[in-house]
C-alpha cells in the first residue's frame, strides 16, 4: 500500500470526510494502551463540537470496507488556531486497555489460579480474556495492594512469562509463540512497494545470563524454595543469546526480592525472568509500506543481508518477534506521506536457524 492507500475514520459512530483527515498515528506496544493521535481539518469548527471524550474511534485502511487497524476511545481533544491558517483538530484516542489504569484498588484473592484472578479482573473493565499459558499455579492468596488494574495485569502475567495487549474488547494474556513460522520474509534488498525502507537492529549483551534462580522462605514450613531457568536454544535463529554473547554469557543471575510461595511458583518465576532478559539480546524497528495485516505477536522473518557469500553468518537476518507495531498516514505532498508501517522486534538469537 502506498501513497494512495485509501483511509476511513469513524468517531461517535460518525463517518468523517476522508478529505479531511490530514494525519495519524496508531501506536500497539505490548503491555500498555494503543494509542491513537488524529489530526482533522476543523474549518469553521466543523468537528468541534461532534468530538465528545469517551466516543468510539475506528480506523480503516484499504480498499473496500478496508482493513480495521485501531478501535479505541477518544480520551483528550486538542483545538490548534494559527493566523491565516486552517483551524485543525487533534483527537487523542486509548484502546480500552486504558480503562484499567483510571484508579488504584486494594483487592484480595483467595484460592485462584492467574487465570481466574485476570478473568475477573478482564471483566471488571468489560474485556473478554484471552488466556494462552501453561502455568496453573494456584494461589492461597494473592493481593491487590494500591494498584491499577493495568499495574497489577502486568505484575501476575510478567511472573509467567506471558505479554499482555487488547485488540477491540479482547485482552490477551499469551506466552509468546516463538516457535511459529513467520508471517512473511521482508527483504532489505528488494525494491517498491515490498522494499524495506530501513531496519535498524541493535545487538547488546548486557542483560544475557545463562541461569536464572529464584529464592525465596515459606515461613510455614520454614523451608527454602528454589526455582532455576537456564537458557535453551532458540526457534529465532540460529545461536541463541548466550551463545552469541561469548564470555559475557556465562554469568548467572538471582532474584529473591519476589513473594512465591511453591517451587513451582519459583520456577515459572525462573523461566520469565530468563525469556524477558533473553529478548533484550537483539531489539530494533523495521519500516515497512504501509500494512495493515501486521498485528502484535506475530513472527517475521528479516533479510537484511542477502549475499550468499555472508548471510548464513549475519547476526541480523532471521526471525523475529513483533513487540510493537505503529502505523502512520500523512496526506501525501510532493512524493511524501502517504501511509506507513514500523514494526519493533525482539530476539533472544542470532543469525538464519
Amino acid at each position: 500500500m502506498g501513497a494512495l492507500t485509501p483511509v476511513s475514520l469513524k468517531i461517535g459512530g460518525k463517518d468523517i470526510d476522508s478529505g479531511n483527515v490530514q494525519s495519524f498515528v496508531v501506536e500497539r506496544d505490548m503491555f500498555q494502551p494503543d494509542m491513537a493521535s488524529i489530526i482533522l481539518s476543523n474549518q469553521e469548527n466543523l468537528y468541534s463540537p461532534q468530538v465528545k471524550v469517551a466516543g468510539e474511534i475506528e480506523v480503516k485502511v484499504g480498499d473496500g470496507d478496508g482493513k480495521s487497524i485501531y478501535k479505541g476511545e477518544v480520551v483528550g481533544v486538542e483545538a490548534i488556531y494559527r493566523g491565516g491558517e486552517k483551524a485543525r483538530l487533534l483527537v487523542r484516542g486509548m484502546n480500552k486497555l486504558h480503562r484499567l489504569l483510571r484508579k488504584r484498588k486494594s483487592v484480595t484473592f483467595t484460592d485462584k489460579t492467574d487465570e481466574q484472578i485476570l478473568k475477573q479482573v478482564a471483566n471488571d473493565a468489560g474485556l473478554t480474556l484471552k488466556w494462552d499459558s501453561d502455568v496453573s499455579v494456584q494461589y492461597k492468596h494473592v493481593y491487590q495492594h494500591n494498584l491499577s488494574d493495568l499495574e497489577f495485569l502486568r505484575l501476575r502475567a510478567g511472573r509467567i512469562g506471558c505479554h499482555i495487549w487488547c485488540s477491540g474488547t479482547d485482552l490477551y494474556v499469551q506466552k509468546p509463540k516463538l516457535q511459529q513460522g513467520p508471517k512473511k520474509t521482508l527483504k532489505v534488498s528488494e525494491s517498491g512497494e515490498a522494499a524495506v525502507r530501513s531496519f535498524t537492529p541493535r545487538l547488546s549483551s548486557h542483560a544475557i545470563v545463562k541461569k536464572v534462580t529464584v529464592k525465596g522462605w515459606n515461613p510455614e514450613k520454614k523451608e527454602l524454595i528454589t526455582g532455576e531457568a537456564s537458557a535453551e536454544s532458540s526457534k529465532l535463529g540460529k545461536e541463541n543469546a548466550v551463545s552469541g554473547a561469548g564470555d559475557f554469557g556465562s554469568d548467572e543471575t538471582f532474584t529473591v526480592d519476589h513473594p512465591i510461595w511453591s517451587a513451582e511458583e519459583a520456577k515459572a518465576l525462573a523461566k520469565a525472568r530468563m525469556q524477558e532478559l533473553s529478548l533484550s539480546y537483539i531489539t530494533g524497528e523495521c519500516e515497512i509500506a504501509g500494512d495493515p495485516d501486521w498485528d502484535l505477536g506475530q513472527i517475521v522473518e528479516i533479510e537484511s543481508n542477502s549475499e550468499e557469500s555472508s548471510k548464513a553468518d549475519d547476526p541480523f537476518n532471521g526471525n523475529y518477534y513483533v513487540m510493537g507495531v505503529t502505523h502512520r498516514y500523512s496526506v501525501p505532498r510532493n512524493k511524501e506521506g502517504g501511509f506507513t508501517t514500523i514494526l519493533k522486534l525482539a530476539r533472544d538469537a542470532q543469525k538464519k536457524g
